[in-house]
């Protein structure tokens, strides 16, 4: 009797709760109610990326114009995703731009950009301490010009343009779609890539002596769209090189380095 009492008791254990729960909806597994973090990367649109002087860069690396936002476009995000992958998942939207009903050109036209002026989030300076005359000196000592437009370049650090992305009004369930798709947590989208090339004299043009002002705006979403983060980072780099990959290996990661810095502290931990 007892025996037969056991078998029952473990009958009841294994089957009933199934037999009670199993008309139950399943759930959907995702990021969000699993409380993972996954980033979806949203690369700057081909439209956003103003470079000067890159003509320099194209004629020594041998490509056109168009080649050259391509190759910044790809590299950085590249750099920013392996930069977050160290702390989070990452995903991207496949760059389909040819296609204006795939994932990256929905985006593209359900965000609009917000122009202000902030001071950079962060800056790293990478040119040479200046000089006692350059320092008592007038400011083209330290800074020069471009002297091909005959403008002044001082690297803006403290009021800087910054492009913000904002979701269009009525668009809030297009970007869930997409995010429930890629099952992301936060979207990080560059809005602006910027680079300005400097010579403090025509004989450093005719040198090769630069100084390039990088700088690259970025907005942070989370999963329903609202704003949490972002701004704008920059470096200054001094070279005697034109060649792209040389300037995209010295600066891509820090740069991407710089923004996932600034964003740890709006995002969980894993």
């Amino acid at each position: 009797m007892i025996k037969l009492f056991q078998v029952f008791a473990v009958w009841i254990t294994i089957f009933l709760p199934a037999h009670l729960f199993g008309q139950e909806k399943d759930t959907i597994v995702t990021s969000k109610n699993l409380g993972k973090v996954i980033i979806m990367v949203v690369p700057f649109s081909p439209q956003m990326i103003d470079a000067n002087g890159d003509q320099f860069i194209c004629a020594k690396s041998d490509i056109n114009a168009g080649q050259f936002s391509d190759m910044v476009r790809t590299s950085f995000t590249l750099a920013l995703m392996e930069n977050l992958n160290e702390y989070y998942d990452v995903v991207e939207p496949k760059d389909n731009l040819a296609d204006q009903n795939s994932d990256i050109s929905v985006l593209y036209q359900i965000f609009r950009y917000k122009t202000l002026h902030r001071k950079l989030k962060s800056y790293v300076k990478g040119y040479p301490n200046f000089s006692l005359w350059q320092k008592i000196g007038p400011a083209y000592l330290r800074w020069g010009s471009d002297c091909v437009n005959d403008q002044k370049q001082k690297p803006e650090r403290n009021n800087h343009k910054f492009d913000k992305a904002e979701i269009i009004k009525g668009k809030d369930s297009i970007y869930s779609s997409i995010m429930n798709f890629h099952d992301a947590s936060y979207t990080l989208i560059i809005t602006d890539f910027e680079m300005t090339t400097r010579f403090k004299t025509c004989l450093d043009l005719q040198s090769n002596v630069f100084q390039r002002d990088f700088y690259v705006h970025y907005s942070l979403l989370n999963y329903d769209g609202k704003y949490l983060s972002g701004g704008v980072v920059g470096t200054t780099y001094q070279s005697s090189t034109n060649d792209i990959k040389k300037i995209i290996d010295h600066n891509f990661s820090l740069l991407s380095g710089l923004i996932v810095a600034n964003i740890r502290n709006k995002i969980p931990s894993q």
